[in-house]
This record gives structure tokens, C-alpha cells and sequence, in this order.
């Protein structure tokens, strides 16, 4: 017999495409109600209209996760609705390609705010409410960037390798609460983002497909499958980790 997770609510950041909403699709396919957001309503309208026939609750709200009072009103805005959280998937994040010389401050914090700032909003307005039940799990998605150096990714880079220390450290200091901090280094995935800089001469597919010993680029569900894992209870004995799923990536010489 399979869990059911009804009644069991997940927020997902960035969760009106890409690997946001596959994770959010996954999760609702479990039984979880869902919470998106996103600066796009339209996409979020659309996201969450797909969701729900899966005969689930989910509601939504466009926000920019980069400011603290946002990231407040929607944390409770979710847990007045739902009275609990029980899963959060920290996956909003930006990304650009520049050397680093020619990188100004604004461009470095502006990278920082979206990819490292909002997960400690998040983790930290959601985690209050995931100390007072007792219980949650935190899904913080990075990238294999975190370890490995591509060149003109240094903002980037530096907010995933610090999601990754948040997620330890978080992991130590809540486990007496049970709840559970992991996080997931993904290689370059066939997302919208990826395939409209395709598109527009910004990456080279080629080369992307050669960097892993797979010669291929992921599909998003091969990291919505991992969030879902994480989320289940099959996930029990697993937390301060990083899984990465990245084609073989950071094997290849």
C-alpha cells in the first residue's frame, strides 16, 4: 500500500515552472496541498489550475521571495489556510553569465538576494511554524555549480555552495524538532530558462551535453522525483545532505 500524504501541505518557491512546478506536480500527485509563489500571476494562475486536478488544494501568490515582508505575508497567509506546513521546497533562483570584473555590486547582490536570501527567509518563517509542530522537511534545491567551476558563474556559484552550508547547519540544529534539512545539486536540466538561452545564443546545448558522462541534458523530472523521495517518508534516516543529480557531471575528467 502506498503513503497518502493528505492533509499534508507543501510550499513551493518558484513553483509556476520549471523544476518548481514539476516538484509541486509530484508533490500533489503524493496527496499534498500545495502553496506556489512567484513573481508571475498568470503563470502561477496557470500552474495552479494544473495542480488542482489532481484533486487537491492549492493556492498561490506573486511575490518577489528577495524581500523579507513578502516572504512574511505569504508564509502566513499559507499556514492561516493550511494551519500547517509540512514540506518546503526552497527552488526561486536567478542566474548570470558574466566575468567577474566586469560584475557590479548590484548585479552580485541582486544574484545573492533571489538564490541565498530568500532560502533563509524562507527557512526561517517556515521553520518557525515546522519547530512549533514538531516535524517538517526542507528541500533546498542548489546546483553541482556549488562544487564545480564554470567561468562567469561566480555569483551563482557562491549563493548555491552557501545554500548548501545552510542546509547542514539547519539540519544539526533542528533535528531535535525532526525535522529533516536536504538539499539537491541538479546538472544542467532542459528547463524553459535553459532552452529559451538556447535559443538566444547564451549556452551551447552541445557542450552542455558533453560535460556529463551521460552526453545528455537532465529532464525535469529526474529532480522532481528526487524532491518527492525527500518529501516521502521513505526519506526518514536522511538529513544534511546533498544529493547530486547532475549526468555524471562532477565524475567526468
Amino acid at each position: 500500500m502506498e503513503d497518502n500524504y493528505r492533509g499534508s501541505v507543501a510550499l513551493i518557491t518558484g513553483g509556476s515552472r520549471g523544476i518548481g512546478f514539476a516538484s509541486a506536480k509530484a508533490l500533489a500527485e503524493m496527496g499534498f496541498d500545495i502553496a506556489l509563489c512567484s513573481r508571475n500571476r498568470k503563470e502561477l494562475e496557470k500552474a495552479s489550475e494544473e495542480i488542482k486536478k489532481e484533486n487537491v488544494n492549492c493556492l498561490f501568490q506573486p511575490i518577489d521571495v528577495s524581500r523579507e515582508p513578502e516572504v512574511i505575508t505569504f508564509v502566513e497567509s499559507v499556514y492561516d489556510a493550511y494551519k500547517r506546513i509540512d514540506v518546503l521546497v526552497n527552488n526561486a533562483g536567478i542566474q548570470l553569465n558574466k566575468p567577474f570584473l566586469e560584475l557590479s555590486s548590484t548585479e552580485w547582490h541582486s544574484v545573492l538576494a533571489i538564490n541565498l536570501d530568500s532560502y533563509f527567509y524562507f527557512c526561517k518563517y517556515v521553520g518557525k511554524h515546522m519547530t512549533e509542530q514538531k516535524g517538517g522537511k526542507i528541500i533546498n534545491i542548489s546546483s553541482v555549480l556549488s562544487k564545480f567551476a564554470l567561468p562567469g558563474r561566480a555569483p551563482y556559484s557562491v549563493s548555491k555552495a552557501g545554500i548548501e552550508a545552510l542546509t547542514r547547519i539547519l539540519a544539526s540544529e533542528w533535528a531535535k524538532y525532526s525535522i529533516l534539512v536536504n538539499a539537491i545539486a541538479p546538472g544542467h536540466v532542459d528547463t524553459e530558462l535553459v532552452r529559451s538561452d538556447i535559443k538566444r545564443g547564451l549556452l551551447d546545448e552541445k557542450i552542455m551535453q558533453e560535460r556529463g558522462v551521460l552526453g545528455r541534458i537532465g529532464v525535469i523530472d529526474e529532480i522532481s522525483s528526487v524532491v518527492a523521495f525527500l518529501a516521502s517518508h521513505k526519506a526518514s534516516y536522511i538529513t544534511g545532505q546533498t544529493f547530486v543529480v547532475d549526468g555524471g557531471f562532477s565524475i567526468k575528467k
